[in-house]
C-alpha cells in the first residue's frame, strides 16, 4: 500500500541528546509499504502515486509512542489494590488472582490493552507476563508491535521458569513482519537465584535477545540486594555480564550515584514508570541526575493494577514535572529530553534502529494528533504544549508498520464492544474462582 498523509504539521522527532524539538508546517508524509519514504514540506514532496490519502485536517504528525514497561493482560487486574504499598499489593491483592489466569484471559487481557494504548498513540510496547504465546498471537492479529518476555521466578535454582522463556524466544522472535521482538526476562534480583540469572545471561547472548527486569523499584528492593550479594541490584547485575549486552531496566527509583554512573557507562536502558511508582509510593527516580550523567531513559506505564491506565500522554507529562518539584529547579529536563524517552530512545530498546523518527527508510509508525482544541488553545509554544497540553484524548489516527489501526473512533483490526465484552467475562470468572478457592 502507497500512503499520503497530507495537510498535517507535524515534528520528526527527536533523539537523545537533541536539545529542540523541530516543528514543520504544511507537511507531508509519504509512506511506501511499511517505510515512510518522505516526510518534510508539502510544496517539496516528490511526485508520488497514492493508493490511499489520509486528509490530516490540520493535525500534529509525530512519531508513535513506545510503552517500555507493561503486564498487558493485567488490564482484567485495573483498579485492584490500590492504596497497598508494593509487597502487600502483589501477595494480597495480585497473585492470588493471577493464578487463576488462563490462557483466553492473557488473550482478552492483551487484546483489551491494545484497544486502549491504540486509542492514546502507543504503537509498540514491551511486555514481561506468562502465557506468552497468546499475548503474541495477539500482537500478531492486532497488528501492534512489541517486545515480550516470558517473566521468569526462580527461588530453587531449578531453572524451570526459563525453559518457557527460551521456547517463547525461539519462536516468535522476529515474528509477524518483526514487529515481534522477544527478550528474557527475570523478574528482580530478589526473585531470582544467581544460578537463573547466570543462565539468562548465557541464554540470552545465544539467542541474541535483550534481556528485560525490574531494578530496585523500592528501597527494600536495594536494601535486600545490599543484605542478600553486598551490592546493589546494578552492582549485581553487572557482576553477572548482564550489562555487557542490551538491557531493559524497569523502574530503577532507588539508584544511587555509583548505579548510576554504571548504566550510563553501559548504555542500559532506564524505563521510568512515574505513575506506577507514586500510586504504589515507592518513591520518584532521579530521572534529571540520570539523563545529566548521560543515561538512555525511555517511558513506560507499567500494568494498569498500578496504575489504572495505559495512556502514556500522563507519564510524559508527569516524568518533567516531578523532576522539576524534586530537584526544586525549573530548568531540568527538557521537551526534548521527554520526546526521545517516548520515542526514540524507546524504539531503539526494543531493538529498532529504524523506528522512532519520521524520516526516509523508518518503519511507518505514525500518529496523528488534533491540537485544535480547548487544551490546546491558545497555542504559543509548541514544544512545551506537545509535553504538557495534549492528551491521549487528542490522537486522532494511529498506524503501525504502515497500516492503520485506529482513526477517530474506529478500530479496523479489533472490534471494541466483542474485546470489552470479553474482557469483563474473563474478569468475572477469575474473580468467581478466586471467591470459591477462599471458601474451601
Amino acid at each position: 500500500m502507497r500512503t499520503r498523509i497530507t495537510h498535517i504539521w507535524m515534528t520528526p522527532g527527536v533523539v537523545a541528546g537533541d536539545k529542540k524539538i523541530p516543528f514543520i508546517q504544511d507537511a507531508e508524509i509519504l509512506i511506501d509499504g511499511n517505510r515512510i519514504v518522505y516526510a518534510g514540506k508539502r510544496d517539496e514532496a516528490p511526485t508520488f502515486e497514492a493508493e490511499q490519502v489520509i486528509d490530516g485536517k490540520g493535525a500534529l504528525a509525530m512519531p508513535g509512542l513506545c510503552n517500555l514497561h507493561t503486564h498487558t493482560p493485567m488490564t482484567l487486574f485495573r483498579s485492584i489494590g490500590a492504596d497497598l504499598p508494593l509487597d502487600r499489593w502483589l501477595q494480597e491483592a495480585i497473585w492470588p488472582l493471577e493464578k487463576f489466569l488462563t490462557d483466553d484471559a492473557v488473550r482478552a487481557g492483551t487484546d483489551l490493552g491494545t484497544l486502549e494504548m491504540l486509542r492514546y498513540g502507543t504503537t509498540s510496547f514491551n511486555d514481561m507476563y506468562f502465557r506468552m504465546d497468546r499475548m503474541a498471537e495477539s500482537v500478531q492479529e492486532s497488528g501492534m508491535r512489541a517486545m515480550l518476555g516470558h517473566g521468569v521466578v526462580d527461588f530453587d535454582e531449578s531453572c524451570s521458569d526459563l525453559l518457557p522463556g527460551i521456547a517463547f524466544a525461539e519462536k516468535w522472535n522476529g515474528a509477524a513482519n518483526d514487529r515481534i521482538h522477544v527478550n528474557l526476562a527475570p523478574h528482580s534480583e530478589g526473585a531470582t537465584t544467581r544460578k537463573v540469572m547466570e543462565r539468562t545471561v548465557e541464554e540470552a547472548r545465544r539467542l541474541n535477545v535483550a534481556i528485560h527486569i525490574h531494578v530496585s523499584e523500592t528501597k527494600a528492593d536495594r536494601d535486600g540486594s545490599v543484605q542478600r550479594r553486598g551490592k546493589t541490584p546494578p552492582q549485581y547485575l553487572d557482576e553477572l555480564g548482564m550489562l555487557d549486552g542490551p538491557l531493559l531496566a524497569a523502574h530503577c527509583v532507588w539508584m544511587d550515584d555509583e548505579d548510576i554512573r554504571l548504566f550510563a557507562e553501559k548504555g542500559t536502558y532506564i524505563v521510568h514508570n512515574p505513575i506506577s511508582n507514586l500510586k504504589l509510593a515507592s518513591g520518584v527516580a532521579p530521572i534529571a541526575k540520570m539523563l545529566a550523567a548521560g543515561c538512555k531513559v525511555a517511558l513506560g506505564t507499567d500494568g494498569v493494577a498500578s496504575n489504572n491506565n495505559l495512556n502514556l500522554w500522563e507519564e510524559i507529562k508527569l516524568m518533567p514535572m516531578l523532576q522539576k518539584g524534586t530537584t526544586l529547579d525549573p530548568t531540568v529536563v527538557s521537551p526534548a529530553q521527554v520526546l526521545a524517552a517516548a520515542t526514540s530512545t524507546g524504539a531503539e530498546a526494543l531493538g529498532y534502529y529504524d523506528l522512532g523518527l519520521l524520516k526516509p527508510g523508518y518503519l511507518a509508525d505514525i500518529i496523528l494528533v488534533d491540537t485544535t482544541g480547548c487544551n490546546c488553545c491558545p497555542w504559543n509554544d509548541p514544544e512545551s504544549d506537545l509535553i504538557y497540553s495534549i492528551n491521549g484524548g487528542d490522537v486522532t489516527m494511529t498506524m503501525v508498520d504502515g497500516r492503520v489501526l485506529y482513526q477517530e473512533g474506529r478500530y479496523f483490526t479489533l472490534d471494541p464492544k466483542a474485546v470489552m465484552e470479553c474482557a469483563r467475562k474473563e474478569n468475572e470468572l477469575i474473580f468467581e474462582k478466586a471467591r470459591k478457592s477462599a471458601k474451601a
